[in-house]
């Protein structure tokens, strides 16, 4: 991409690396997130999402608190990876492409991600002062002197600017691109305005429509739903649209980043998180082993849905938390490989 003019390759290479960057992060917020040692939960009943509006909840603690802010956050970019994924087969699956998830683009832990030009140690950890430094880089607001998208570049200063170039190249290629008639392949596990119980009303995570002008709008209600949210939000506050309807989701009204910096302030302000791992423990290999198998299998699955016309088999990412907590509790870091790596 010598150039800064936006090409069908230049978007498609964008559009797998937005995929990539919303998986890369989830390990990394899982990880810290089951690393807490909430009252009440081990390997076999891991942590969960607790109102503690109520001081009679038994299990009221800081460490809830903790979890709850960045376990929020891990099911919003859930909900961004199938939100980028439909983006990516809205424009190319008719072409034959479908986003990768196995292999070269299977996440990797050593550094940022080459297109992100933030220059931090990267590394996956539990809740601690230097772990929420990490994932509250990651969720930076883009910075407000950022100036307007000249076309592709090879790297961004922030995931922000990153995904306006996005928004950028899909609104000048989508006339050229988008194929009304043609299957999107698209999956809505998490929000669907047709189904009022979803957690998402306000917007939908499908882009499939036949009139080409409508489905546009529904592209760009897409991308500022992963900017309004978290990647690139420049305040605090949430806009009410882009929130789940149920009003107990407290956390959900805020922006990533301000979420991470409310553990920060926590850590600052009353000291160290109770976490794993636990002194004197065993069994780190066989929980490793069944964390890695577990990652495959989800990574396999993402791939093979969305390269489909099948639902999205995500049994293995909900035993993901079970599997993490072990590995935490036999005294080890969280690896998240894949059995090819």
């Amino acid at each position: 991409m010598q150039n800064n003019t936006w090409t069908d390759a230049a978007l498609l290479d964008h559009l797998q690396k937005a995929v990539y960057l919303e998986l890369w992060t989830l390990p990394l917020y899982l990880a810290a997130a089951y690393s807490l040692q909430v009252p009440g939960s081990d390997a076999q009943n891991p942590p969960q999402l607790k109102s503690l509006r109520g001081k009679s909840n038994p299990k009221r603690s800081r460490e809830q608190l903790a979890f709850n802010n960045i376990y929020s956050v891990a099911v919003q970019e859930m909900l961004h990876l199938e939100l980028a994924s439909n983006l990516f087969n809205a424009l190319f699956a008719p072409k034959g492409h479908t986003p990768k998830f196995t292999g070269d683009w299977a996440p990797r832990y050593d550094k940022f991600p080459s297109w992100i030009a933030v220059e931090k140690p990267v590394q996956l950890g539990p809740v601690n002062p230097e772990q929420m430094s990490l994932l509250a880089a990651i969720e930076t607001p883009e910075p407000a002197t950022d100036g307007a998208p000249n076309g592709p570049q090879e790297t961004y200063d922030s995931i922000g600017q990153f995904y306006k170039a996005i928004e950028q190249g899909v609104n000048q290629r989508w006339s050229e691109l988008y194929q009304p008639k043609a299957d999107h392949r698209q999956k809505s596990e998490f929000t669907n305005p047709e189904y009022p119980g979803d957690d998402y009303t306000g917007f939908s995570s499908i882009i499939d429509s036949q009139d080409s002008d409508t489905a546009r709008k529904q592209a760009n209600a897409v991308i500022q739903a992963i900017i309004g949210q978290g990647e690139g939000s420049r305040g605090p506050v949430i806009d009410s649209d882009l929130r789940p309807e149920d009003s107990n989701d407290v956390e959900d009204r805020f922006s990533h980043f301000a979420r991470f910096r409310m553990v920060q302030a926590m850590l600052k302000l009353d000291g160290p998180l109770k976490t794993y791992p636990t002194p004197g423990s065993s069994g780190l290999a066989a929980a490793q082993k069944q964390l890695t198998a577990g990652f495959t299998s989800l990574l396999t699955a993402l791939e093979q849905g969305y390269a489909g016309n099948g639902e999205l088999d995500l049994g293995s990412m909900w035993s993901l938390p079970g599997q993490i907590v072990s590995v935490w509790a036999a005294g080890g870091v969280p690896q998240f490989q894949t059995q090819s790596q």
